[in-house]
């Protein structure tokens, strides 16, 4: 665990405080840095934290003013969209996360 908490730039406390609900799930960036450490599909544990807090972070810092308007959008259509648009979302993303 310390290990873990080094990577991250936490307190072994903060990390255990997390375990036993005692905290917010990890933050995406945080969550993205764990599934890095121990090589793993961050994808799951993503779904977990957002299940937990019932919502979805998304960085808009370091995207274009594009990637801001289409997070808008997606955010505001999210509960009008069917599994087969949902899907398709995903193939979309998942295809180009493995071009990089």
């Amino acid at each position: 665990m310390l290990d873990l908490a080094q990577h991250l730039g936490v307190s072994v406390v903060f990390i255990s405080d997390v375990e036993r609900g005692n905290r917010a799930p990890f933050t995406s960036d945080k969550i993205l840095k764990v599934a890095e450490l121990l090589e793993v599909d961050p994808e799951p544990l993503l779904q977990v934290a957002a299940e937990t807090r019932g919502t979805f972070e998304l960085d808009a810092t370091q995207v274009s003013g594009k990637a801001r308007e289409v997070g808008a959008v997606l955010m505001r259509g999210w509960t009008e969209l069917n599994e087969r648009d949902l899907d398709l979302i995903a193939q979309i993303v998942r295809r180009r996360g493995q071009s990089k």
